[in-house]
């Protein structure tokens, strides 16, 4: 037994002097992460050692609305502007993401093209996290890829489509509001999203107000309901309960 527990504990040494500091610290900004709070350990160190570390010059978009979307990006330093055009080709502010903060997550799920331009405000450092990185999980430690994917479909609800589609449902473009006023009620309509969303309890997904019936509840594991927001054979795949839509 005083063997086991000498190999034991020389193999944790070990093992700590090997761990990447990028991945120490891809852990702490993702676990500061809305999104990814609460998320178990082992889940939450899979998710670090998948992530990818870039560094984005300050102006420099990270993509444009209606390119081909791969997956999602967490703020570690700086902050990015989102903007989406409006019917005379203007740009209009969704919301600013800082660090902790996600956007550009609907492309996880599927082939879905980006329905936002994104821009670095300042020089900013993210974490991307991409399908192809998302089929790996998927194959070598499905445990955590499922934790993930659970998580992503309730925070889509009550996020992304709730970004991409409330300037239509919501009148974004109301004559009677000045300039900079878009921003600032998207930013309190999504707050007040995610407020009702964890009231309700981390497995509920509070659909947004643009969706049929208003004060529809549904649990994140649902595909029935969750096709909603997001098509059923895509959520069904990302849960791995059949089909492969090119992971």
């Amino acid at each position: 037994m005083g063997l086991w527990n000498v190999v034991r504990r020389t193999y944790r040494r070990l093992t700590r002097r090997r761990e990447d500091p990028l991945v120490r610290e891809a852990a702490t900004t993702l676990a500061e992460a809305s999104l990814f709070q609460g998320f178990p350990r082992r889940a939450l160190r899979a998710l670090s050692e998948a992530v990818h570390a870039r560094t984005f010059r300050r102006g420099e978009f990270l993509y444009y609305e209606d390119d081909p979307g791969l997956g999602l990006y967490v703020v570690q330093q700086g902050r990015v502007r989102l903007t989406t055009e409006d019917e005379h080709g203007e740009p209009r502010e969704l919301r600013r993401a800082g660090p902790g903060e996600v956007f550009g997550e609907l492309s996880l799920l599927g082939d879905f093209p980006r329905m936002e331009t994104a821009r670095a405000v300042v020089e900013t450092q993210v974490l991307g996290f991409f399908r192809p990185d998302l089929k790996t999980m998927r194959r070598r430690r499905p445990q955590a890829a499922a934790v993930v994917v659970e998580a992503l479909a309730a925070h889509l609800a009550r996020r992304q489509v709730a970004i991409t589609r409330l300037a239509a449902e919501e009148g974004l473009a109301a004559e009677d509001e000045g300039p900079g006023d878009d921003g600032s009620r998207i930013r309190r309509l999504l707050e007040d999203a995610d407020q009702r969303s964890l009231a309700a309890g981390p497995n509920t997904v509070l659909l947004p107000s643009f969706l049929p019936n208003r004060a529809w509840i549904a649990n994140a594991a649902s595909i029935g309901k969750m096709d909603r927001a997001v098509d059923a054979p895509t959520f069904a795949t990302a849960r791995g309960d059949g089909g492969d839509c090119g992971w």
